[in-house]
């Protein structure tokens, strides 16, 4: 059983791998492929991990403001799929899950009648999982006329790419130079805010537009096993709820922990998610 591995935003193999470790001693008969991602991130230290990695590198797959960093992550994993695999599965957590999902949905919107062999995936395991992002070409007739300034969009990005944590940079920030908190807000504010003809709202710099996908919209897009390991008391329905909603009902199993947006933890929890992921591997 061989499993894709994609890391959180602001993380990096090492500290997935330990994240991981409980609930893959659980599986030794599985195989775990770690993917890293490649976009610098500067973010002081926000989690148990990547306090006990403070002077490690860490990434994220994508710049969230770019269009065609989000395609280009998306492209590039499913060259590595095609090389690297078949996989069985995909193991993945926050920031990684939209990933995951965007990889998953883009092959079922592209091929609507693969076998489940011919699919990137048979099964998907979603730890705190992000609602996956949406890019698309700007079309006439796309958007109504309706343009908003410093909308809920903005303010949620601004929120999560200039909060303190960000815009502080970790311990080791002369490894960061480059990194500008004034050129964020400055991509940030560069995109409009608008409305498709939907009613969603999304961020467009005029040649792409970037949204989020939508179950009341579109529907279920993935019908392929998944677990959804998540906060409960998480308050942000894109923080793992909205993903469950987008998965086949019938597929998705469910696991709830109480570490909010970091990584559950314990023996106990940890080998039940192990369980828990052998037996979606099993329904695959």
């Amino acid at each position: 059983m061989k499993i894709l591995c994609l890391h959180g935003r602001g993380s990096n193999n090492e500290i997935f791998q330990l994240q991981t470790a409980a609930f893959r001693a659980e599986l030794e008969d599985f195989e775990f492929e770690y993917v890293q991602g490649t976009v610098p991130h500067t973010e002081g230290n926000w989690s148990l991990y990547t306090t006990a990695f403070p002077k490690a590198p860490l990434y994220g797959y994508y710049d969230p403001l770019r269009p065609s960093s989000i395609q280009q992550a998306e492209d590039d994993l499913i060259q590595l799929i095609k090389e690297n695999g078949p996989f069985d599965g995909v193991l993945s957590y926050s920031g990684g899950t939209a990933l995951a999902a965007q990889i998953i949905i883009r092959n079922a919107l592209e091929n609507p009648f693969s076998l489940p062999d011919e699919r990137p995936f048979r099964f998907a395991v979603f730890i705190n999982g992000v609602t996956p992002l949406k890019v698309f070409p700007i079309e006439e007739g796309t958007f109504t006329e309706m343009t908003m300034e410093n909308s809920a969009l903005v303010k949620e990005a601004s929120s999560l790419l200039l909060r303190d944590s960000a815009t502080r940079v970790r311990k080791n920030k002369n490894e960061f130079e480059d990194y500008d908190p004034a050129a964020i807000k400055a991509e940030l504010m560069a995109l409009e805010t608008k409305t498709l003809t939907d009613g969603r709202l999304c961020l467009s710099d005029g040649k792409y537009g970037i949204t989020r996908y939508d179950s009341g919209i579109d529907g279920i897009l993935m019908d392929i096993p998944t677990l959804h390991v998540r906060c409960a008391e998480e308050e942000d329905f894109h923080h793992g709820l909205h993903m469950t909603q987008l998965c086949e009902p019938d597929q998705s199993t469910e696991y709830h922990h109480h570490n909010g947006e970091d990584f559950p933890r314990g023996h106990a929890e940890m080998k039940k998610i192990a369980q828990l992921i052998r037996e979606t591997a099993e329904r695959a």
